[in-house]
């Protein structure tokens, strides 16, 4: 059996509530919010704190809440696993810590190193599952030291790791709960990867993340999603595969999410580059549609080994809680019908 769960938005607050109260009551299995600095979008980059949120939702809902996902670079380890635990011993349930390495819009606007990122997660990931399971830590690393340090114990949270490359997969195999790759991944390698983790671990909780418009017909959807889409594609690291296929050098564009930016500028740089690009080249990053056409794309990585998907639904403030609804009330019976 899988699990669902809605990502909220970063903004504006009124919405980030309603959206988290809503999904609690349309019974989505859980609640996750993004942990960002700056907030993803074309016109508004504002984001919310998450541990702050997650707070005023522990005590208001019954679904599991989760933060998908955070990072060790803005805050200290110890300081990550002590907002965990004090979230999960909030809401007397299990609580979701997705890490990942970081992202450039979080870090340089406020001086925040960027070298090294995927082994200063490493390193962060071993405190915190250290500090988590009732120890008493004294560690020594190249990047962060303690000296018999210790948060509040909790077996509650489970600690999942994001990223589609290779060192984030060894990462999780070594110590993790769970796994969050981006549907960029694709069904096929999804299942191959997951099966090199499952082999170097005793259990880890396969999840998903992908961005998700659902609406009355395919077309409806499609024009929704076409410019965030290949917005958001351009963003990715592995954005070379696709430009050079419209003879586009990467070069030419402002950096890749490691390093990008928020700025009117570089937003509306990626856009002049999005026109140029086919929506069909990038299409199957997301998952977009009739509920018939979701359901159908979800069922496909739940037979490559989903177990709990997190869905970001990719549209205009005014149609969130709609594409939510439609989620849960016209896509997820088909799927559990199947």
């Amino acid at each position: 059996m899988f699990r669902v769960g809605i990502q909220l938005p970063h903004y504006p607050i009124e919405l980030v509530i309603k959206a988290g109260v809503y999904a609690d009551k349309l019974d989505f299995n859980s609640i996750f919010t993004p942990d960002h600095l700056v907030g993803i979008g074309l016109k508004n980059f504002y984001a919310y704190e998450a541990f702050s949120i997650l707070g005023y939702f522990a005590g208001k809902t019954k679904a599991t809440l989760g933060v998908c996902v955070s990072d060790v670079l803005r805050r200290n380890p110890a300081v990550v696993a002590q907002a965990a635990s004090t979230i999960a011993s909030m809401s007397g349930r299990e609580f979701i810590l997705g890490l990942g390495a970081g992202e450039g819009m979080n870090l340089i606007p406020f001086g925040i190193e960027t070298k090294f990122m995927v082994s200063k997660l490493e390193e962060g990931v071993r405190i915190i599952r250290e500090l988590l399971s009732r120890k008493v830590v004294s560690y020594e690393g190249k990047f962060f030291r303690m000296n018999e340090a210790f948060v509040p114990p909790s077996e509650k949270v489970k600690i999942w790791i994001a990223g589609n490359s290779q060192k984030t997969m060894e990462i999780t195999a070594k110590y993790a709960d769970g796994w969050i790759p981006t549907a960029t991944m694709g069904e096929k390698k999804y299942e191959e990867n997951l099966k090199k983790i499952v082999r170097k671990h005793r259990k880890v909780e396969a999840g998903l993340f992908a961005y998700t418009v659902v609406a009355k017909s395919y077309d409806e959807a499609r024009e929704m999603i076409e410019v965030p889409g290949k917005f958001i594609a351009l963003l990715s690291p592995f954005r070379g595969e696709f430009l050079k296929k419209v003879g586009i050098d990467e070069k030419d564009l402002p950096p890749n999410i490691l390093r990008f930016t928020f700025t009117k500028e570089n937003v509306e740089k990626l856009l002049n580059v999005a026109k140029q690009i086919p929506f069909e080249l990038v299409e199957r990053r997301y998952f977009y549609g009739s509920p018939e056409d979701v359901a159908e794309r979800m069922e496909k990585f739940v037979k490559a080994g989903v177990e709990h998907f997190v869905l970001t639904p990719l549209v205009r403030h005014n149609y969130y809680l709609e594409c939510v609804r439609l989620i849960a009330e016209k896509v997820l019976p088909l799927l559990r019908e199947d």
